[in-house]
C-alpha cells in the first residue's frame, strides 16, 4: 500500500530541506534602487506580455528596473524562481468562483483562468507544465478541490476529477495557441492536406472534414467544459 500522501511530504522535507521561493525571506530595502520581489515579478510579468516567455531573463528584468542582474540573487536564486513567481503572480488575478454549486464553481474558475490566460497567452505554457505551489496557486487549487469534494466522491476519484478540469484548461488554451492566425496553414499544406485525405486512406479525417460545423472559440470551450463536468457528475455517489 502506498504511504499516505502527507507522510511522503513529511518525509521528503526532513530528507531534503526542500525550500521554495515563499519560503526565503527577502532583503531589506536599499535606497539606492527600490526593489523587491514584488517589483521584479511585476516587470518580468511585464517583459512576458510584450514580447513572450522567451525573452524573460534576469538580465531583462534588472535592466527593466534599472539595475544590474546580481541585484535579482537577493530576492531569488534562479530563474525557476521567477517563473514561480510569475505563475503565482497571474493565479493572484482568478477570482474565487460566486458561492454556487459544484458545478457552478468549476464552471466560473474555468471560465476565469481562460480570461486571465488570455491576457497573459505566456502562461499557458507555465499551466502545462508547473505546478500551482505559491499561496495564490494553492488559494487556486482549494477552490477547484473544495468544489468537487462537495459530490462526496474518494479523496483519489476527487484528484483524478480536478485533474480533468485542469487538463482540459490547459489543452483547450493550447489548442487556441496553435490555432491562432499565425499557426494558420498555407496554400501548400491545405492543398497536401486535401490530396491526403481524397485517397480514402484517412475515411474519418474526410468524414470530419465534410460535416464538422464550426464554432466560435467560447463555444467550443462551453460546449468541452460541460462534457468535462458531466463526466464528474457521473462519478458521484448513487449517479445512473
Amino acid at each position: 500500500m502506498a504511504p499516505p500522501l502527507l507522510d511522503t511530504v513529511y518525509r521528503h522535507d526532513t530528507l531534503y530541506r526542500v525550500s521554495v521561493i515563499w519560503e526565503r525571506p527577502e532583503p531589506g530595502e536599499r535606497r539606492s534602487v527600490r526593489l523587491s520581489r514584488q517589483a521584479v515579478t511585476a516587470a518580468a510579468v511585464a517583459l512576458a506580455d510584450v514580447e513572450g516567455l522567451e525573452a524573460v531573463s534576469l538580465r531583462r528584468v534588472a535592466a527593466a528596473l534599472g539595475t544590474g542582474p546580481m541585484r535579482l540573487y537577493g530576492y531569488l536564486d534562479s530563474k525557476d524562481d521567477l517563473l514561480d513567481l510569475m505563475m503565482d503572480a497571474v493565479c493572484g488575478e482568478i477570482p474565487p468562483p460566486p458561492p454556487g454549486d459544484w458545478r457552478d464553481e468549476l464552471r466560473a474558475i474555468a471560465w476565469d483562468t481562460q480570461r486571465t490566460a488570455r491576457r497573459h497567452p505566456w502562461y499557458v505554457t507555465l499551466l502545462g507544465t508547473r505546478q500551482p505551489y505559491g499561496p495564490n496557486g494553492l488559494a487556486y487549487s482549494e477552490r477547484l478541490f473544495a468544489a468537487v469534494a462537495r459530490l462526496g466522491l474518494p479523496a483519489r476519484l476527487t484528484v483524478h476529477a480536478v485533474d480533468a478540469v485542469r487538463a482540459y484548461i490547459a489543452g483547450f488554451l493550447q489548442l487556441e495557441l496553435l490555432s491562432g492566425p499565425e499557426a494558420e496553414p498555407g496554400e501548400k499544406k491545405l492543398a497536401y492536406l486535401a490530396r491526403s485525405v481524397a485517397t480514402g486512406r484517412y475515411p474519418t479525417l474526410a468524414w470530419i472534414i465534410a460535416e464538422f460545423e464550426a464554432v466560435g472559440p467560447e463555444e467550443a470551450f462551453a460546449e468541452g467544459l460541460e462534457r468535462v463536468l458531466d463526466g464528474i457528475a457521473a462519478a458521484r455517489p448513487g449517479a445512473p
